[in-house]
C-alpha cells in the first residue's frame, strides 16, 4: 500500500470516528435540551428566567461507559441557566447512577425531576426526535417544594419520600435548592453541597469551622500556606474543607481519625466538642500554627427557635430546618464554634498528628 492512499485511508478513518463522537455529543446535548423544554413547559418558566435553577449529575453519571457531560450544554442552551450565573448546579454523584435532571422556580416554589432511560440516551438524535416525553424519561415528577411547603405539610412530604418521586434524590435536591434560594447562600457552600451531593446540618457546620479558622489563622501567604485537617471526630463537615480549601487526603491536606466509644469518652468537658485539629501551614518554613476547634450545633438551633419535632418525617425536617438556620447565621461562625486550644507545630510533630494509631488529642496533652 503506498503511502499517499494509506494517509487517506487514515484520514477517513479519523474523519469517521469523529463523526461518531460528535453524534453522539448532539444525542445527549439533545437529552438535555429535552429535559429542560419539557421541565420549563411544565414550570411556565421562559429562558433566562433569574428564578430558574437547574441541576443535574450529568458529567458523574456514566452510560455504557461513556460521560454525559455534553448533557449540561443542551440544558444551559435551553435554559440560559450556567456555572457563571450560579444557577446550574452539577451534583456529584457515583458513574454508576442514572442520569437525572432537576429544575427549580424559586418563584413559584415548584420543581420538576426527569431520569433519563438509558435506551433513550444511547439513542441518536433522530431516534431521540421521534420519541414521546415517556419514552425518554422514567420519571418526570413535579412537586412543590418550598421550605416552608414541606415543613408545613411534613406528613405528605414524608409520603413523598417513601414514593422516591424524584427517584431517591429528594433530601438531596430539595435542601441544595431551598438553600440556593436562600439570599445569604455564597457560591463556595453552594460547591461543598455539591461535592456532598445534598445539604445537611454536617457540612453547614464544616462551613462555620471553616470560616472560623479562617478568621483566627488567614492565608496571608497563598504561595507557601495552606490549611491541614486533622479529621477527628469524622462526619460530613470533611466535604466542605475538600470543596472549599482544596484540602484533600490524596493531597495531603485531610487526614481522617475517628473518634468513638473510649477515646471519645476520654476528652475533657471543656473539649468535649472537638471536631477536629486546623493547621496553617508554611511550606517555606515547615512551620505551623494551629487550633483545636469546637462545635455546637445545638447554639445555632437554639437562637433559630428549632423546636423538638415528632413523626417518622423528623429524620428530614430536622435537618432543613438546621440548614436554614445555619444559612441564617452566615458570618458569625463563633456562634457555633469555640477555640479549645492554639499551638505550634513543626514538621516532626505534625507528621506525628496524622501518624496511623496515634489519637492527635493525647499527643497535644488534651487526653492525658
Amino acid at each position: 500500500m503506498n503511502l499517499n492512499r494509506y494517509a487517506m485511508m487514515t484520514t477517513l478513518l479519523l474523519a469517521f470516528m469523529l463523526g461518531i463522537a460528535l453524534a453522539e455529543e448532539s444525542a445527549m446535548t439533545d437529552v438535555g435540551a429535552r429535559a429542560a423544554n419539557v421541565a420549563m413547559a411544565q414550570l411556565g418558566v421562559e429562558m433566562n428566567d433569574p428564578d430558574l435553577l437547574a441541576m443535574t449529575d450529568a458529567s458523574y453519571s456514566m452510560i455504557e461507559g461513556k460521560t454525559t457531560e455534553a448533557a449540561i450544554d443542551g440544558v444551559s442552551e435551553a435554559t440560559g441557566c450556567t456555572i457563571g450565573k450560579a444557577n446550574l448546579l452539577i451534583i456529584h454523584r457515583s458513574k454508576f447512577n442514572p442520569l437525572w435532571f432537576f429544575f427549580f422556580d424559586k418563584e413559584s416554589g415548584e420543581a420538576v425531576f426527569l431520569q433519563v432511560r438509558e435506551e433513550a440516551a444511547t439513542s441518536s438524535a433522530e431516534d431521540l426526535e421521534a420519541m414521546s416525553d415517556e419514552e425518554v424519561f422514567s420519571i418526570i415528577s413535579k412537586e412543590q417544594i418550598s421550605a416552608d411547603y414541606m415543613l408545613e405539610n411534613a406528613e405528605e412530604w414524608n409520603q413523598k419520600f417513601d414514593e422516591k418521586v424524584f427517584g431517591g434524590n429528594e433530601f438531596s435536591l430539595t435542601t441544595i435548592a431551598n438553600i440556593w434560594a436562600h439570599p445569604e447562600v455564597s457560591y463556595d457552600f453552594l460547591q461543598a453541597a455539591c461535592l456532598h451531593n445534598h445539604l445537611c446540618p454536617g457540612v453547614s457546620s464544616g462551613y462555620f469551622i471553616l470560616n472560623y479558622v479562617e478568621k483566627k489563622l488567614p492565608i496571608t501567604d497563598p504561595v507557601n500556606q495552606s490549611y491541614k485537617v486533622i479529621a477527628c471526630p469524622v462526619w460530613c463537615k470533611e466535604d466542605a474543607f475538600q470543596a472549599i480549601w482544596d484540602a484533600t487526603p490524596g493531597k495531603g491536606g485531610l487526614f481522617v481519625k475517628g473518634l468513638t466509644g473510649e477515646n471519645r469518652a476520654a476528652l475533657p468537658d471543656y473539649a468535649k466538642d472537638a471536631a477536629g485539629i486546623y493547621i496553617r501551614w508554611d511550606s517555606s518554613t515547615s512551620t505551623g500554627d494551629g487550633l483545636v476547634v469546637g462545635s455546637n450545633s445545638s447554639k445555632v438551633k437554639e437562637l433559630y427557635g428549632i423546636e423538638a419535632c415528632e413523626g417518622p418525617w423528623c429524620w428530614w425536617t430536622s435537618r432543613l430546618e438546621s440548614d436554614l438556620a445555619y444559612m441564617e447565621y452566615q458570618g458569625q461562625p463563633e456562634i457555633a464554634c469555640s477555640t479549645i486550644m492554639e499551638f505550634e507545630v513543626d514538621q516532626n510533630n505534625l507528621t506525628q498528628l496524622q501518624e496511623a494509631g496515634v489519637n492527635p488529642y493525647v499527643h497535644l496533652g488534651i487526653v492525658a
